[in-house]
Protein backbone atom coordinates (compact mmCIF):
# COMPACT_ATOMS: atom_id res chain seq x y z
CA UNK A 1 0.00 0.00 0.00
CA UNK A 2 1.33 3.47 -1.03
CA UNK A 3 1.71 5.88 1.85
CA UNK A 4 0.40 9.48 1.82
CA UNK A 5 3.96 10.79 1.81
CA UNK A 6 4.76 8.89 -1.38
CA UNK A 7 1.54 10.16 -3.03
CA UNK A 8 2.44 13.74 -2.16
CA UNK A 9 5.92 13.19 -3.58
CA UNK A 10 4.53 11.80 -6.85
CA UNK A 11 2.03 14.69 -7.09
CA UNK A 12 4.76 17.28 -6.49
CA UNK A 13 6.99 15.63 -9.02
CA UNK A 14 4.20 15.65 -11.65
CA UNK A 15 3.50 19.36 -11.15
CA UNK A 16 7.17 20.17 -11.42
CA UNK A 17 7.43 18.32 -14.75
CA UNK A 18 4.47 20.19 -16.39
CA UNK A 19 3.77 23.83 -17.44
CA UNK A 20 1.54 26.30 -15.73
CA UNK A 21 -0.94 28.45 -17.69
CA UNK A 22 1.25 31.47 -17.10
CA UNK A 23 4.27 29.70 -18.56
CA UNK A 24 2.27 28.58 -21.60
CA UNK A 25 0.98 32.14 -22.14
CA UNK A 26 4.49 33.57 -21.93
CA UNK A 27 5.74 30.93 -24.37
CA UNK A 28 3.00 31.75 -26.86
CA UNK A 29 3.73 35.47 -26.51
CA UNK A 30 7.42 34.92 -27.25
CA UNK A 31 6.55 32.67 -30.18
CA UNK A 32 4.21 35.35 -31.53
CA UNK A 33 6.88 38.03 -31.27
CA UNK A 34 9.39 35.81 -33.09
CA UNK A 35 6.86 34.93 -35.78
CA UNK A 36 5.86 38.56 -36.29
CA UNK A 37 9.48 39.68 -36.48
CA UNK A 38 10.30 36.92 -38.95
CA UNK A 39 7.28 37.83 -41.09
CA UNK A 40 8.31 41.50 -41.10
CA UNK A 41 11.86 40.68 -42.09
CA UNK A 42 10.72 38.18 -44.73
CA UNK A 43 8.27 40.73 -46.20
CA UNK A 44 10.95 43.41 -46.27
CA UNK A 45 13.36 41.07 -48.03
CA UNK A 46 10.59 40.03 -50.43
CA UNK A 47 9.80 43.64 -51.36
CA UNK A 48 13.48 44.56 -51.62
CA UNK A 49 13.99 41.69 -54.03
CA UNK A 50 11.00 42.83 -56.11
CA UNK A 51 12.20 46.43 -56.16
CA UNK A 52 15.63 45.36 -57.35
CA UNK A 53 14.00 43.21 -60.02
CA UNK A 54 11.86 46.14 -61.16
CA UNK A 55 14.86 48.46 -61.39
CA UNK A 56 16.44 45.88 -63.70
CA UNK A 57 13.18 45.67 -65.69
CA UNK A 58 13.15 49.44 -66.16
CA UNK A 59 16.73 49.44 -67.40
CA UNK A 60 15.81 46.72 -69.89
CA UNK A 61 12.76 48.68 -71.07
CA UNK A 62 14.85 51.81 -71.56
CA UNK A 63 17.48 49.87 -73.53
CA UNK A 64 14.78 48.22 -75.64
CA UNK A 65 13.16 51.57 -76.43
CA UNK A 66 16.52 52.97 -77.54
CA UNK A 67 17.07 49.92 -79.74
CA UNK A 68 13.54 50.22 -81.17
CA UNK A 69 14.24 53.86 -82.00
CA UNK A 70 17.54 53.01 -83.64
CA UNK A 71 15.97 50.34 -85.84
CA UNK A 72 12.58 51.91 -86.62
CA UNK A 73 13.27 55.66 -86.29
CA UNK A 74 10.10 56.23 -84.26
CA UNK A 75 8.50 55.35 -80.93
CA UNK A 76 5.59 52.88 -80.75
CA UNK A 77 2.08 54.01 -79.85
CA UNK A 78 0.28 52.71 -76.72
CA UNK A 79 -1.29 49.26 -76.78
CA UNK A 80 -5.07 49.44 -76.33
CA UNK A 81 -6.03 45.76 -75.96
CA UNK A 82 -2.93 44.48 -74.13
CA UNK A 83 -1.89 42.11 -76.91
CA UNK A 84 1.65 43.49 -76.86
CA UNK A 85 1.35 45.48 -80.10
CA UNK A 86 0.86 49.20 -80.66
CA UNK A 87 -2.48 50.40 -82.02
CA UNK A 88 -2.79 52.66 -85.11
CA UNK A 89 -6.17 52.05 -86.74
CA UNK A 90 -5.38 54.46 -89.59
CA UNK A 91 -1.76 53.29 -89.86
CA UNK A 92 -0.59 56.82 -89.03
CA UNK A 93 -1.73 58.26 -85.70
CA UNK A 94 -1.96 56.62 -82.28
CA UNK A 95 -5.42 55.38 -81.32
CA UNK A 96 -4.92 56.65 -77.76
CA UNK A 97 -2.46 58.71 -75.76
CA UNK A 98 -2.33 56.22 -72.89
CA UNK A 99 -2.61 52.48 -72.53
CA UNK A 100 -0.55 49.36 -72.01
CA UNK A 101 3.11 49.10 -72.92
CA UNK A 102 3.52 47.44 -76.38
CA UNK A 103 5.74 44.79 -74.86
CA UNK A 104 5.81 42.50 -77.88
CA UNK A 105 6.92 45.32 -80.19
CA UNK A 106 9.67 46.23 -77.73
CA UNK A 107 10.64 42.68 -76.79
CA UNK A 108 10.22 43.17 -73.03
CA UNK A 109 8.15 41.64 -70.23
CA UNK A 110 4.42 42.31 -70.25
CA UNK A 111 4.17 42.76 -66.48
CA UNK A 112 6.24 44.27 -63.70
CA UNK A 113 7.85 42.47 -60.75
CA UNK A 114 4.47 42.36 -58.94
CA UNK A 115 2.60 40.86 -61.88
CA UNK A 116 0.84 44.06 -63.00
CA UNK A 117 0.72 45.51 -66.50
CA UNK A 118 2.94 48.46 -67.37
CA UNK A 119 1.32 51.82 -68.10
CA UNK A 120 2.44 53.75 -71.19
CA UNK A 121 1.65 57.42 -71.92
CA UNK A 122 2.78 59.48 -74.94
CA UNK A 123 2.53 63.04 -76.25
CA UNK A 124 -1.21 63.56 -76.81
CA UNK A 125 -0.73 65.16 -80.24
CA UNK A 126 0.34 61.75 -81.51
CA UNK A 127 -3.40 60.97 -81.63
CA UNK A 128 -3.72 63.35 -84.58
CA UNK A 129 -2.53 62.65 -88.14
CA UNK A 130 -2.10 66.41 -88.51
CA UNK A 131 0.70 66.51 -85.95
CA UNK A 132 2.37 63.11 -85.79
CA UNK A 133 4.30 63.64 -89.07
CA UNK A 134 4.89 67.40 -88.61
CA UNK A 135 8.61 68.16 -88.21
CA UNK A 136 8.00 71.07 -85.83
CA UNK A 137 5.90 68.96 -83.44
CA UNK A 138 7.48 66.80 -80.73
CA UNK A 139 4.80 64.19 -81.43
CA UNK A 140 6.63 63.47 -84.70
CA UNK A 141 8.93 61.20 -82.68
CA UNK A 142 6.01 58.74 -82.81
CA UNK A 143 5.46 59.20 -86.54
CA UNK A 144 5.62 55.90 -88.41
CA UNK A 145 4.08 56.55 -91.84
CA UNK A 146 2.01 59.13 -93.66
CA UNK A 147 2.54 62.44 -95.42
CA UNK A 148 5.45 64.38 -93.95
CA UNK A 149 4.60 67.99 -93.08
CA UNK A 150 6.73 71.10 -92.49
CA UNK A 151 4.11 73.80 -91.96
CA UNK A 152 6.18 75.88 -89.53
CA UNK A 153 9.67 75.00 -90.80
CA UNK A 154 11.73 77.80 -92.35
CA UNK A 155 15.26 77.89 -93.75
CA UNK A 156 17.56 80.91 -93.67
CA UNK A 157 19.55 80.69 -96.96
CA UNK A 158 22.27 83.00 -95.64
CA UNK A 159 23.20 80.69 -92.77
CA UNK A 160 21.62 77.41 -93.92
CA UNK A 161 19.91 77.14 -90.52
CA UNK A 162 16.38 75.89 -89.94
CA UNK A 163 13.86 77.46 -87.58
CA UNK A 164 10.53 76.21 -86.27
CA UNK A 165 8.18 79.10 -85.86
CA UNK A 166 6.00 78.79 -82.80
CA UNK A 167 3.31 81.06 -81.42
CA UNK A 168 4.78 83.78 -79.25
CA UNK A 169 8.40 83.04 -80.20
CA UNK A 170 10.85 84.24 -82.80
CA UNK A 171 10.53 83.18 -86.41
CA UNK A 172 13.16 82.78 -89.12
CA UNK A 173 12.75 86.29 -90.57
CA UNK A 174 13.52 87.88 -87.21
CA UNK A 175 17.03 86.37 -87.11
CA UNK A 176 17.90 85.99 -90.80
CA UNK A 177 19.42 88.66 -93.07
CA UNK A 178 17.94 86.91 -96.11
CA UNK A 179 14.40 85.94 -97.09
CA UNK A 180 13.47 82.69 -95.35
CA UNK A 181 11.96 79.86 -97.39
CA UNK A 182 9.57 77.04 -96.57
CA UNK A 183 10.32 74.84 -99.56
CA UNK A 184 13.34 72.80 -98.37
CA UNK A 185 12.79 69.37 -96.80
CA UNK A 186 15.69 68.24 -94.57
CA UNK A 187 14.36 64.74 -93.82
CA UNK A 188 15.79 62.15 -96.25
CA UNK A 189 12.78 59.82 -96.16
CA UNK A 190 10.17 62.53 -96.63
CA UNK A 191 9.07 63.78 -100.04
CA UNK A 192 5.56 64.96 -99.30
CA UNK A 193 3.94 61.77 -100.58
CA UNK A 194 1.64 59.36 -98.74
CA UNK A 195 4.44 56.77 -98.83
CA UNK A 196 6.68 58.86 -96.60
CA UNK A 197 8.55 56.94 -93.89
CA UNK A 198 10.12 57.62 -90.49
CA UNK A 199 11.90 59.52 -89.13
CA UNK A 200 9.50 62.43 -89.27
CA UNK A 201 11.41 64.31 -86.58
CA UNK A 202 14.75 66.03 -87.12
CA UNK A 203 17.49 67.90 -85.26
CA UNK A 204 15.33 71.02 -85.51
CA UNK A 205 12.32 69.33 -83.87
CA UNK A 206 11.45 71.08 -80.56
CA UNK A 207 12.28 71.49 -77.84
CA UNK A 208 15.33 73.38 -79.07
CA UNK A 209 16.54 76.85 -78.15
CA UNK A 210 13.64 79.04 -77.09
CA UNK A 211 11.08 76.90 -78.91
CA UNK A 212 9.52 74.39 -76.53
CA UNK A 213 7.70 71.30 -77.67
CA UNK A 214 3.91 71.27 -77.54
CA UNK A 215 2.05 68.84 -75.25
CA UNK A 216 5.21 67.20 -73.92
CA UNK A 217 5.12 65.38 -70.57
CA UNK A 218 6.63 66.78 -67.37
CA UNK A 219 8.74 64.71 -64.97
CA UNK A 220 9.12 66.16 -61.48
CA UNK A 221 11.47 65.18 -58.69
CA UNK A 222 9.55 63.83 -55.69
CA UNK A 223 10.96 66.68 -53.54
CA UNK A 224 9.66 69.41 -55.86
CA UNK A 225 6.03 69.55 -54.66
CA UNK A 226 3.40 70.83 -55.45
CA UNK A 227 4.18 69.55 -58.98
CA UNK A 228 2.10 72.32 -60.59
CA UNK A 229 4.76 73.95 -62.75
CA UNK A 230 5.80 76.47 -60.07
CA UNK A 231 9.05 74.50 -60.00
CA UNK A 232 10.52 73.54 -63.36
CA UNK A 233 10.32 69.80 -64.13
CA UNK A 234 13.60 67.92 -64.20
CA UNK A 235 12.65 66.05 -67.39
CA UNK A 236 12.08 68.40 -70.33
CA UNK A 237 10.87 67.45 -73.78
CA UNK A 238 9.52 64.07 -72.63
CA UNK A 239 7.41 62.39 -75.31
CA UNK A 240 6.75 59.01 -73.65
CA UNK A 241 6.60 57.57 -70.13
CA UNK A 242 6.51 53.97 -68.85
CA UNK A 243 5.19 53.39 -65.32
CA UNK A 244 5.13 50.47 -62.90
CA UNK A 245 2.78 51.26 -60.02
CA UNK A 246 5.01 49.25 -57.67
CA UNK A 247 3.99 47.10 -54.73
CA UNK A 248 0.44 48.51 -54.45
CA UNK A 249 -0.24 48.43 -58.18
CA UNK A 250 -2.80 45.65 -58.15
CA UNK A 251 -4.93 47.25 -55.46
CA UNK A 252 -4.63 50.90 -56.43
CA UNK A 253 -2.91 51.79 -59.67
CA UNK A 254 -3.44 49.06 -62.20
CA UNK A 255 -4.13 50.65 -65.59
CA UNK A 256 -7.84 50.71 -66.37
CA UNK A 257 -10.14 52.82 -68.50
CA UNK A 258 -10.95 56.07 -66.75
CA UNK A 259 -8.39 55.45 -63.99
CA UNK A 260 -11.13 54.22 -61.69
CA UNK A 261 -8.58 52.89 -59.23
CA UNK A 262 -6.79 56.22 -58.64
CA UNK A 263 -6.87 58.02 -55.32
CA UNK A 264 -5.53 55.56 -52.75
CA UNK A 265 -1.91 56.65 -52.62
CA UNK A 266 0.19 59.65 -51.75
CA UNK A 267 -0.17 62.99 -53.55
CA UNK A 268 2.77 62.13 -55.81
CA UNK A 269 1.41 58.65 -56.58
CA UNK A 270 -2.01 60.01 -57.44
CA UNK A 271 -0.48 62.48 -59.92
CA UNK A 272 1.10 59.56 -61.76
CA UNK A 273 -2.32 57.98 -62.20
CA UNK A 274 -4.56 60.80 -63.40
CA UNK A 275 -3.93 60.98 -67.17
CA UNK A 276 -2.32 64.40 -66.83
CA UNK A 277 0.94 65.41 -68.50
CA UNK A 278 2.65 65.47 -65.10
CA UNK A 279 4.55 62.60 -63.51
CA UNK A 280 6.60 62.36 -60.32
CA UNK A 281 9.77 60.29 -60.20
CA UNK A 282 9.19 58.63 -56.81
CA UNK A 283 12.37 56.93 -55.62
CA UNK A 284 11.67 56.41 -51.92
CA UNK A 285 8.90 55.07 -49.72
CA UNK A 286 7.20 51.73 -49.31
CA UNK A 287 4.85 52.20 -52.26
CA UNK A 288 7.18 53.98 -54.67
CA UNK A 289 6.45 54.02 -58.40
CA UNK A 290 8.99 53.09 -61.06
CA UNK A 291 9.21 55.40 -64.07
CA UNK A 292 11.22 55.42 -67.28
CA UNK A 293 10.87 58.16 -69.88
CA UNK A 294 12.04 59.18 -73.34
CA UNK A 295 12.90 62.72 -74.43
CA UNK A 296 13.10 64.20 -77.91
CA UNK A 297 16.86 64.53 -77.39
CA UNK A 298 17.14 60.82 -76.55
CA UNK A 299 15.27 59.98 -79.73
CA UNK A 300 17.65 62.14 -81.77
CA UNK A 301 20.71 60.50 -80.21
CA UNK A 302 19.28 57.01 -80.72
CA UNK A 303 19.00 57.37 -84.50
CA UNK A 304 21.74 59.86 -85.27
CA UNK A 305 24.01 57.01 -86.35
CA UNK A 306 21.55 56.13 -89.11
CA UNK A 307 22.56 59.28 -90.97
CA UNK A 308 18.96 60.53 -91.05
CA UNK A 309 19.55 63.56 -88.82
CA UNK A 310 22.00 65.83 -90.62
Amino acid sequence: MISRAKLNKVSLSSSQNGFSLIEVAIGLLILGIITTSFYGIAKQLFETDHKQAELANMRTIQDSINMYLTVNAHLPCPDVDNDGNENRADGVSCDVREGYLPYSDLGVKSKDAWGNEYYYRVNQKAESAAYITEICQSASVLGKAGAGKKTDLWLCPATNLYYCKAAGTYDCNSVCTDTCVNTIEPRPNVSGLSSDAAPFFHLITPPIGTVSGASNLNIYNEDSAPYDGSIDPMGGGVVAVVVSWGANGKEVYRYDVGHQNCGGGTVAENINCTDSRDFVDIRTGRDRDFISWVTVSQAKVAIIGRGDLK
